[in-house]
C-alpha cells in the first residue's frame, strides 16, 4: 500500500466519531494539566510536588500530540512547515539567553520546552484548536469554582467540619522555609483564613483562575453563558481579591458597552456617550478599589515590589540576571518589609530574569494579537489580551504552562472559520469564539 493511501485512511480515521471524541478528551487533559500546574497547593507540597510535576509534564505532551495526530493536523505539509520554521525561529532566539547565564538552566530548558509544544500546538491546530482548549479549561474553573464555593461556605464560614490536618507547603512569604496550611483531606485548602482559595495557593492565585475563565466567557465566547458569568463572579467576590474585583468589573463593563452597541438600542453618538459614562463610573471605581488597597500593608508590599522589580530589571535591561532568581529583586525590596520578601509582579519577574530579550517572549504575543485584533475589529481578542498582561503584571505565574499557552495562544491568533466544526472562533466585529463547549 502507497503511502498517499495510508495517510487518506489516517484521514478518514481522525474524521470519526470515536477520535472526535478522544480528540475532545484529549484537550481536556490539557485544560486539566494548565489549571493543576498553575500554583495549585499540590505543586508546592514536599515530597509530591516533584513527581506530580513529572507526570503533568508526561501528560501535556501526550495529550498535544494526541490532538495533531486526531485533528489530522499533523498531515498537512503546510502545517508542518510552518511549525518547524516557527519554533526553530524561537528555540534560535532563546538559546541566546542560555548562552548568557549559567545559573537555574533547569528553569531555562522546562520553560522553553513547554512554551516550544505549546507554540507548535498553536501553529498545527491554529486558532481553532487552542480556542477550544480555552473553552474546556473554563468549564474545568467552573466545576472548581461550584466545588470550591460549598467548601469555603461548609468548611471556611460556617465550620461545620474541621481540618483533617496540616500540609506543608513552599509557598510563603519568607521564601526560605515550607509552611504550615490546613488541608481538607487533601481537596481544599485554607492558607488565608476566610478568604477562599480553594485548591490554590493563596488568594490571588485562585483569583487568577477564576479571572482568566471570566475573560474567556466574556470575551472569546461567541454568546456568554449568563449561568457561568453568575458563578465565576460569585467565586471571584468570595477570594476577596481586589485584582480579582478589578478584573471582573471590568470584564462587566465591557461587555455591558459591547451588548449594548451590539443590540442597536441607541444611536451611535448615544453609545459613545453612555459607553463613556460607564467607563466613568468604572475607573471610579477602580480607583476606589486601588486607593483603599495602597493605604493597607498589602497594598505597600505590592507598590514595593513594583518598585525593586523595575531597578533590579534596570541592573541588566538587555539579558537580566539570570533564570528565576528572586534575589536579584529581593535586594532592593525596603527594609520594613522583612517578614513578606514574597513577589507579586510576574511581568517584572521575567524582566529582572532575562531582561527585554526574555520580555519580548511576553510581549510580542500581547502587542501582535492586540494589533491584529484591532486592524480585523476583533475587539474580543484585543481585550483579552491586554487584560492577561494587565494580570501578569500584578500576580506571579511566570514560566507556568498557563501563561506558556496564553502566550502561544494570542502569539498566532488570526480569526479564521472552522469548517470541520463549522463554528467562528471570532466573528465580525465583537468580541466572539468558539460556541460554549
Amino acid at each position: 500500500m502507497q503511502i498517499s493511501e495510508w495517510k487518506e485512511r489516517i484521514r478518514s480515521a481522525t474524521d470519526s466519531v470515536w477520535a472526535v471524541r478522544l480528540l475532545h478528551a484529549f484537550e481536556y487533559v490539557i485544560a486539566a494539566v494548565l489549571l493543576v500546574q498553575g500554583n495549585t497547593v499540590w505543586m508546592t507540597i514536599d515530597p509530591v510536588r516533584d513527581h506530580i510535576g513529572t507526570v503533568l509534564l508526561i501528560l501535556l505532551i501526550t495529550a498535544v500530540l494526541a490532538c495533531m495526530i486526531l485533528s489530522g493536523a499533523i498531515f498537512s505539509g503546510e502545517k508542518r512547515k510552518a511549525c518547524i520554521f516557527g519554533i526553530s525561529a524561537i528555540f534560535l532566539y532563546a538559546m541566546v539567553l542560555f548562552f548568557a547565564h549559567e545559573s537555574n538552566r533547569s528553569v531555562f530548558w522546562h520553560f522553553i520546552l513547554v512554551f516550544l509544544l505549546m507554540a507548535a500546538y498553536s501553529l498545527m491546530r491554529r486558532s481553532e484548536g487552542t480556542t477550544a482548549v480555552l473553552l474546556k479549561y473554563r468549564n474545568l474553573i467552573c466545576l472548581v469554582a461550584i466545588y470550591s464555593l460549598v467548601m469555603w461556605l461548609l468548611c471556611s464560614v460556617l465550620k461545620i467540619f474541621p481540618p483533617s490536618g496540616v500540609v506543608m507547603t513552599s509557598w510563603n512569604d519568607t521564601s526560605f522555609l515550607d509552611a504550615p496550611i490546613s488541608s481538607y483531606i487533601g481537596i481544599y485548602f485554607t492558607p488565608q483564613g476566610i478568604r477562599n482559595t480553594s485548591i490554590f495557593t493563596e488568594a490571588p492565585m485562585a483569583a487568577l483562575h477564576y479571572s482568566l475563565a471570566l475573560l474567556i466567557e466574556v470575551f472569546l465566547v461567541k454568546k456568554a453563558d449568563l449561568k457561568k458569568m453568575g458563578i465565576l463572579l460569585l467565586v471571584i467576590l468570595t477570594t476577596m481579591s481586589t485584582m480579582g474585583y478589578l478584573v471582573a468589573g471590568f470584564a462587566v463593563l465591557m461587555k455591558l458597552i459591547l451588548w449594548i452597541g451590539e443590540k442597536g438600542w441607541l444611536r451611535k453618538k448615544s453609545v459613545i456617550a453612555t459607553g463613556a459614562a460607564i467607563l466613568t463610573v468604572g475607573v471610579g471605581a477602580a480607583l476606589f478599589l486601588l486607593i483603599r488597597k495602597i493605604g493597607t500593608i498589602s497594598g505597600s508590599i505590592r507598590s514595593d515590589d513594583l518598585r525593586a522589580g523595575w531597578q533590579a530589571f534596570l541592573d541588566h535591561p538587555l539579558l537580566g540576571n539570570g533564570f528565576n532568581n528572586l534575589p536579584a529583586i529581593q535586594q532592593y525590596m525596603s527594609s520594613w518589609r522583612h517578614f513578606n520578601m514574597g513577589y507579586s509582579s510576574g511581568l517584572l519577574w521575567i524582566l529582572s530574569d532575562g531582561g527585554l530579550w526574555l520580555g519580548a517572549i511576553h510581549l510580542c504575543p500581547v502587542i501582535r494579537a492586540t494589533v491584529v485584533g484591532i486592524l480585523r475589529k476583533q475587539w474580543g481578542i484585543v481585550l483579552f489580551a491586554l487584560s492577561v498582561m494587565a494580570i501578569f503584571l500584578i500576580t506571579v505565574f511566570q514560566y507556568s504552562y498557563l501563561l506558556s499557552f496564553l502566550l502561544a495562544f494570542l502569539l498566532f491568533w488570526q480569526p479564521e472559520v472552522d469548517h470541520h466544526r463549522g463554528e467562528i472562533p471570532q466573528a465580525q466585529g465583537k468580541p466572539t469564539g468558539l460556541k460554549a463547549s
